[in-house]
């Protein structure tokens, strides 16, 4: 068997707990009504919760399949089976999410490559519901309040990309988990984050007023957010019972501003106004730029009743890095987003140096990140990746892959909080680029980094790190 995780591969027990789990939780949840889409959307065949058996065969029927809403896993539970069904669900949650907004199925789009907004850029971002003074959230469905800066370069079509979050000397939206430093592209341009959420997760935060600080401090029940299940509704149901509901889902999005030597056809694009508050230590101007950005990094989190830990699926550009393993063959290609082949001088997987200003690009001294992937993605989801790509074929989304998806092997663990996550390591590159590597504690693995994620008043916060955002 494929050693995934070293912890994983010792817990015979886990795996069987992870069989009867899902079995239970798959037959046991009465059907819902699917919430209508924002205002703004179009209601589609990706609303309808995917139930797709992992078995299935690649072929465009699974395009309108829907979006899952929880992990469809199928006997025979061994490790590698196991993570097979979750990666596959990870392929159908990309397909669903970045469906067009306006409806239809992923690369139908009008723009290049069947390119289009999709269906989560009408989502909720962090910066627009963890508001200045702790303001109630504007209604679902309505536009982001745009900084007074931004303003005049504001028009139809274009998103807000905020570049600083609201911690003083902490460049949080181009800053990196545990302050290790942003990312620079071979261009010099700094890599911007976003982290949206979907409609059931911010109706829970706005329900419970988790989105200042005396609400959070008033909450007294552990944070709960709710999970995303699968059952088939009984026969003669109406054609708005969905077979099942989906949960929380948050997504971290990392982009790169397009310039020299950057396709834009190999990439999702946006035209967003990418803003940088003020912050006085170290002192940087308040700033507002539009700029056309490529999306490099999807990182998609779903809450669901099998998975309270969550499921945790990575996505990245093709083009992003070569693996270690591709350095030491020296098989290489010619471009990377954030490696140059040329340079032999270059740090690996290395911060740059200080000081870090937004404002100040191309970075000083023709400075760019030189970024390898630490851990290569297994044959197994190379395989997967190669038929789903061959699905999207001339689309601009075929330029996409999955890294992996991390799950609890024991979910209902009494032990370990994190219900012993596999694999035990899964670093996204341009999210994760500085805690790549295989050291437990210190190296990346998602449930035991959001395990430790509170709230503003230090509670719990249920693996989301969004809620100590609040004011």
């Amino acid at each position: 068997m494929r050693k995934l995780a070293l912890r994983a591969v010792a817990c015979g027990a886990a795996l069987a707990a992870v069989a009867v789990s899902i079995g239970v939780s798959f037959g046991d949840a009465t059907p819902v009504k699917i919430p209508p889409p924002g205002p703004g959307t179009a209601a589609t065949a990706t609303d309808r919760c995917n139930i797709t058996p992992p078995t299935t065969a690649i072929t465009p029927a699974l395009l309108s399949s829907g979006l899952p809403c929880a992990g469809t896993i199928t006997a025979p539970f061994t490790l590698d089976n196991i993570q097979h069904g979750f990666d596959f669900y990870s392929w159908l949650t990309f397909l669903a999410l970045n469906a067009p907004a306006t409806g239809g199925v992923i690369g139908s789009g009008p723009g290049p490559g069947g390119d289009a907004p999709t269906r989560w850029e009408s989502w909720k971002s962090m910066e627009s519901v963890m508001l200045p003074g702790g303001a109630k959230p504007t209604p679902w469905g309505t536009p982001p309040v745009i900084p007074p800066v931004c303003r005049g370069l504001a028009g139809p079509g274009t998103e807000i990309v905020s570049m600083v979050g609201k911690t003083p000397n902490v460049l949080s939206a181009t800053n990196q988990p545990f302050k290790t430093g942003p990312l620079i592209d071979q261009n010099g341009q700094y890599v911007r984050y976003d982290i949206m959420m979907n409609e059931t997760m911010f109706d829970y935060i706005v329900a419970h007023t988790l989105y200042n600080k005396p609400g959070q401090n008033a909450f007294t029940a552990p944070v709960d957010f709710p999970e995303g299940f699968a059952s088939k509704p009984p026969p003669g149901s109406p054609p708005n019972i969905a077979p099942g509901f989906h949960g929380a889902i948050m997504i971290k999005l990392a982009w790169k501003t397009l310039g020299k030597n950057d396709n834009p056809l190999h990439f999702h694009t946006m035209t967003a106004l990418v803003y940088q508050p003020p912050v006085a230590n170290p002192k940087i101007k308040e700033s507002c730029h539009k700029a056309v950005l490529g999306l490099v990094g999807f990182h998609i989190a779903h809450k669901t009743k099998s998975d309270p830990q969550w499921l945790w699926s990575s996505f990245e550009q093709v083009d992003n890095v070569p693996t270690d393993a591709d350095v030491a063959a020296h098989a290489l290609r010619a471009h990377y987003n954030f490696y140059d082949p040329g340079c032999k001088s270059c740090k690996i997987n290395e911060p740059p140096p200080r000081p870090w200003d937004p404002n100040t690009v191309p970075f000083p001294n023709n400075y760019h990140s030189q970024i390898t992937r630490v851990i290569s993605i297994t044959p197994e989801v190379t395989t997967m990746n190669a038929a789903f790509q061959a699905l999207l074929k001339g689309k601009v989304w075929e330029n996409y892959m999955l890294i992996s998806t991390q799950w609890p092997t024991d979910a209902t663990s009494k032990t370990d909080p994190t219900g012993k996550p596999a694999p035990t390591f899964l670093a996204n590159t341009t999210a994760e680029t500085y805690v790549q590597g295989h050291t437990p504690q210190s190296s990346s693995n998602c449930i035991e980094c959001h395990n430790n994620a509170t709230m503003t008043n230090g509670k719990f916060s249920d693996f989301t790190y969004i809620l100590e955002n609040a004011h």
